[in-house]
């Protein structure tokens, strides 16, 4: 009974870390010194090369991109989620 519920248990951890999780991609915009924070659920950061974001007079702005899933100290606290 024990290998049983031991076996359940490990079937159960493998479910859920298999999940989909969220990525947060780090991506500096070509011909300016801004960095964006962009979270994805699927998918590779480096595959990222545009970016649109709308601003307060709902005008989309579309930014060149280059990103990368390597985790930085000092990331911008602002997100944007994709």
């Amino acid at each position: 009974m024990k290998k049983v519920l031991f076996l359940v248990g490990v079937a159960a951890l493998a479910l859920c870390t298999s999940c989909a999780k969220e990525k947060s991609c780090r991506c500096s915009v070509i011909g300016t010194q801004s960095t964006r924070i962009i979270t994805i659920k699927k998918g590779d950061c480096s595959k990222l090369n545009r970016f649109t974001h709308y601003d307060a007079l709902d005008t989309a702005h579309v930014e060149t991109i280059v990103c990368t899933d390597y985790p930085f100290l000092a990331d911008s606290s602002i997100v944007y989620q994709k």
